[in-house]
C-alpha cells in the first residue's frame, strides 16, 4: 500500500522533472495533519525553498514523513508555476489509541496481559507493534498451556479524534498431558515415578478439583511444566537410587503437541543399569564418638539394597546427634564407592566435627513491645551453656506458640573459636483484637458477640479477656485474666468470673461463679492446672416433654469443689499442628463438704496424634473417654449435676449430630445428656493457603454418648467436610457432616460453624 502511494505520488514528479531540469521548489505546504503540529512536521524535512526540485530529494521527503512513524499514507501534488515548483505534501494520521482493552481473557488478568504487550496507549498506532503484542499475548497463553489461543487486535472508533484498541482473545481449552511414557523403566511402576514428578497424566476429576482449587498436589496433574523438566529427570533419577540403580541415567523427554492441540504425549527415557547393595559403612573424622555409637541409630545395613535416601537422613542424624553435643558446626559428607564387578557399594560417611560450642551472648532484636524477659524464658538455652540443636527447635516451636509474632528466627553466630551468639529475632504482630458482630451457630442460633482480648498486656505476655454474647439460646458475660509465668516462674495464674444462662429447650440454665487455676510446668512438655471452683446454678422453666431426670433438679444449686488436669503436649504450633501429640488427664470434682449442695466426680481422658504426610498435609487422630457419676456421703448414687453431663454431638464433639443429639434422648426426640463418652475423631487436613492460615478437612468420626458408665459399641458414624481458618478475630470452624447410619427422626446432614475454639 504505501509502496502504491509512493509510485503515485512521485510518478508526476519524475515527468516534470523530465521535462524541467533545473527548476527549483519555490514553496512547501503540509495538508492533512489534525494532531500533529505544522511546525513538528516540517522541522523533519530537509527540502527548502530554493533547493533544487529532483525525484531523489522528493522521495527522501515522503520516507522522512513515514519514518515518523505518525502517518500511515504521504502523497504528493505539484504545482509548476514561472519561478519554480510548488510541493504540497498531503497527510493522512495514523490512529491515535487513546485506550486499550482486553476482551475474552479470563484465565490471564488484564494486568498480566498489560505487562506482555509493548504497544501503549496516547500513541499513535503502529501496526507491527500491535501484531509483536498480539504474539507476546498467544506466547503468555501458550506457556500458560492454551496452545490453541487466538489474539486479534481491532481498532475501534470512539469518535473522531479516540480511537481504542482491543485485543480479542479466544483461549480455547488447556492442553493437558495425555500419556507419559518411561521408556526403558522396569524396576519402577508409573505410579511410583508420578508420587515425586511434577508431570503427570491428566485424569478427568481433576476438573473438579480444579474448579473446587483444592490443594495444588491434587489438581496441578495433566499441566505440563517446562521449567520442572529438568527437576522430573532428577527426580527419576532418585526414585531409581532408591532401588540401587547406582547408574541409572536419564535425558530431558520429547513432548509432542496432538494435531488439535489438545494432548501432550511425553516420553522420557531410561537406561536403569543393575541393582547395587550396600557393601560397608564406614566413618571417618569422628573422635567425639566412637564407631559402635553412631551406629545405634544407623538405619542402613551392610547387604541391603543401596537407598540414597537413607544416606542424606543419616546425614541428618548424625548433624542433630552432634548438634545435640553442642558441635553446631559439624559437618557430614557421604561417599559412595561402586564396585561394579560384584555391585555392591562402600558408603564412607566422613565428619568434620569442628569445636563444641557455647553460647557468648543471647542478643534479641526486633521485640518493640514484648519485654525481653518474656522472649528469654521460652528459649530452652541459657548464655554459657554449650548449644544444643533439639533445644533450638524447641525454642524456635515455644516461641511461634506464643502467637505474638509473625516470624521467628533464630539464629547462632559463630564469635569465637568456640564461641557463638545466638541471636534471636522476631517480627511482632498485633496482639489486641477487638470485635462487635453477629452471626448463628447451631447451638446458640442467632447471636450477637462484643469481644475485647489482647494476648500481650503491657508486653509481659500477660491475657486480659472481656467477652460478652447475646443469642437467642444463649447469653454469656466472661471476664479472664491471665499470667502464664508469675515472677516469670513455672507457675501460671488465671482468673476467671462469668455468668451464663442457656436455653436448653427442655429446660432453662443461668450460671454464675468464679474460678483461680493454678498451673505448673513439671517438665518441658508436661503441665498440669488445679482449679478451686465455686459456682451458682439455677434451673427452671421445664417444657412438658421435660423427662423426671430435670425435673426433680429444677431450683438453685451450687458446685463447690475443685477441677484438675495433667497434659503432655509435644505439638510443634498449637494453632496448627503438623506432629506431636496432645494427651490430658482431667478430674472435676464437687461435695457438699465445701458448702455445696452438688456431690460428684467426673473423670476425662483426651489423646490427640498429628502425623504429618507428603505435599503438607498431615493426619489427625483424637479419642476421648469421660465418665461422671453422683454421689452422696452414704456412698449412694445422687443424680449428676446437669451442667456436668456430656453431651456428644455438635462440632465440637460429633460432626454431622446436632447439638447432644448423639447421646441419650428421650423418645420426644428431647436431649438427656450422657453419664459417659467415647469419641473417635479422624481428621485428614490439607492446606488450602498457608499464607492466609486457611485448611480443609476429611473427616471421619465414631462416637457416642451414654445413659450410664458404661460404654458398649457399635458406635455413631459420621463424615464430611470442614475448613478451618486461623482469622485475625479468632480461629474459625465450618462443618458439614453426614450423618452415615440416621435414626427415624435425625437430620442426615447438620452445618454448623464456631468462632474461637479449636478442635
Amino acid at each position: 500500500m504505501v509502496l502504491g502511494t509512493l509510485v503515485c505520488g512521485v510518478l508526476p514528479v519524475l515527468e516534470v522533472a523530465a521535462e524541467q531540469a533545473g527548476v527549483t521548489v519555490t514553496t512547501i505546504e503540509i495538508r492533512g495533519n489534525k494532531r500533529i503540529e505544522l511546525p513538528a512536521i516540517a522541522g523533519r524535512l530537509t527540502l527548502k525553498p530554493g533547493d533544487p526540485y529532483t525525484p531523489e530529494n522528493v522521495r527522501g521527503q515522503i520516507k522522512i514523513l513515514y519514518d515518523s512513524g505518525y502517518f500511515e499514507d504521504v502523497q504528493v501534488e505539484t504545482e509548476s508555476g514561472a519561478g519554480g515548483v510548488a510541493l504540497v505534501f498531503l497527510v493522512r494520521e495514523k490512529p491515535f489509541i487513546t485506550e486499550i482493552v482486553f476482551d475474552g481473557n479470563k484465565e490471564l488478568s488484564d494486568d498480566k496481559l498489560k505487562e506482555k504487550i509493548t504497544i501503549k496507549s496516547q500513541a499513535f498506532l503502529d501496526q507491527p507493534q500491535a501484531k509483536e503484542s498480539a504474539e507476546k499475548i498467544r506466547l503468555a497463553y501458550q506457556g500458560d498451556g492454551y496452545f490453541n489461543c487466538q489474539v486479534i487486535p481491532v481498532v475501534q472508533t470512539l469518535d473522531e479524534d479516540r480511537k481504542r484498541l482491543t485485543f480479542f482473545v479466544k483461549e480455547g481449552e488447556k492442553a493437558r498431558v495425555k500419556t507419559v511414557y518411561f521408556d526403558g523403566l522396569h524396576a519402577a511402576t508409573k505410579n511410583e515415578m508420578f508420587k515425586v514428578m511434577a508431570t503427570r497424566e491428566w485424569v478427568p476429576w481433576y476438573g473438579l478439583i480444579t474448579q473446587l482449587k483444592l490443594p495444588s498436589f491434587l489438581s496441578d496433574a495433566g499441566v505440563l511444566k517446562r521449567e520442572e523438566m529438568n527437576n522430573d529427570v532428577e527426580r527419576i533419577k532418585d526414585v531409581m537410587l532408591n532401588k540401587g540403580y547406582l547408574n541409572v541415567q536419564a535425558g530431558l523427554p520429547t513432548v509432542e503437541l496432538s494435531d488439535e492441540k489438545k494432548w501432550f504425549v511425553v516420553t522420557y527415557t531410561v537406561m536403569e543399569g543393575e541393582p547395587f547393595t550396600i557393601g560397608e559403612i564406614g566413618f571417618r573424622g569422628n573422635t567425639v564418638f566412637e564407631d559402635p555409637e553412631l551406629r545405634q541409630g544407623l538405619k542402613m545395613k551392610e547387604g541391603e539394597i543401596f537407598q540414597r535416601q537413607k544416606i542424606r537422613d543419616e546425614t541428618t542424624r548424625l548433624k542433630d546427634l552432634y548438634g545435640s553435643k553442642g558441635y553446631a558446626f559439624a559437618d557430614v559428607s557421604p561417599n559412595v564407592i561402586p564396585n561394579t564387578v560384584d555391585r555392591t557399594a562402600t558408603i564412607i560417611l566422613t565428619i568434620k566435627e569442628g569445636e563444641m560450642m557455647r553460647i557468648s551472648q543471647i542478643n534479641i532484636h526486633g521485640n518493640e513491645k514484648t519485654k525481653d524477659n518474656v522472649i528469654r524464658r521460652e528459649i530452652r538455652l541459657d548464655e554459657q551453656d554449650v548449644i544444643d540443636t533439639p533445644s533450638l527447635k524447641r525454642s524456635f516451636q515455644r516461641l511461634n506458640n506464643l502467637n505474638f509474632f509473625e516470624t521467628v528466627e533464630i539464629l547462632p553466630a559463630q564469635v569465637g573459636v568456640d564461641k557463638v551468639d545466638l541471636n534471636v529475632r522476631v517480627k511482632e504482630k498485633p496482639t489486641g483484637q477487638f470485635s462487635v458482630g453477629g452471626g448463628f451457630s447451631t447451638l446458640d442460633q442467632l447471636v450477637a458477640i462484643a469481644d475485647v482480648t489482647e494476648g500481650n498486656l503491657g508486653g509481659n505476655g500477660w491475657m486480659g479477656r472481656i467477652r460478652g454474647q447475646l443469642g437467642q439460646q444463649r447469653t454469656l458475660g466472661l471476664i479472664t485474666f491471665r499470667n502464664p509465668y508469675l515472677n516469670d516462674s513455672l507457675t501460671s495464674l488465671q482468673l476467671d468470673i462469668f455468668r451464663s444462662a442457656t436455653n436448653y429447650v427442655t429446660y432453662y440454665e443461668k450460671k454464675s461463679g468464679a474460678s483461680v487455676t493454678f498451673g505448673r510446668w513439671f517438665s518441658e512438655y508436661v503441665s498440669g492446672s488445679f482449679s478451686p471452683v465455686v459456682e451458682q446454678i439455677n434451673y427452671s422453666s421445664p417444657s412438658a416433654t421435660a423427662p423426671p431426670l430435670i425435673t426433680r433438679q429444677l431450683g438453685n444449686q451450687t458446685t463447690t469443689g475443685f477441677r484438675a488436669s495433667l497434659t503432655r503436649d509435644t505439638r510443634d504450633y498449637q494453632m496448627d499442628p503438623r506432629t506431636g501429640w496432645r494427651t490430658t488427664v482431667a478430674l472435676a470434682f464437687g461435695t457438699p463438704y465445701l458448702g455445696g449442695t452438688n456431690d460428684f466426680y467426673k473423670y476425662t481422658l483426651d489423646v490427640m496424634k498429628y502425623t504429618p504426610l507428603p505435599f503438607d498435609t498431615r493426619l489427625s487422630v483424637r479419642a476421648r473417654y469421660g465418665v461422671v457419676q453422683g454421689l452422696n456421703t452414704a456412698g449412694d448414687h445422687k443424680p449428676i449435676p446437669l451442667t456436668e453431663l456430656y453431651f456428644v454431638g455438635g462440632i465440637n464433639t460429633m460432626r454431622g449430630f446436632v447439638f447432644g443429639k448423639a447421646g441419650p434422648v428421650t423418645t420426644e426426640n428431647t436431649l438427656l445428656g450422657a453419664a459417659s463418652e467415647l469419641i473417635f475423631n479422624f481428621d485428614f487436613i490439607f492446606s488450602i493457603s498457608e499464607e492466609a492460615k486457611l485448611n480443609g478437612v476429611i473427616f471421619f468420626d465414631y462416637g457416642k454418648g451414654f445413659a450410664e458408665s458404661t460404654v458398649s459399641f457399635p458406635l455413631r458414624k459420621t463424615a464430611g467436610l470442614e475448613g478451618r481458618w486461623i482469622s485475625p478475630f479468632g480461629p474459625l470452624r465450618a462443618a458439614y457432616g453426614i450423618n452415615l447410619e440416621p435414626n427415624p427422626g435425625e437430620r442426615k446432614g447438620v452445618f454448623e460453624f464456631t468462632i474461637g475454639t479449636l478442635f
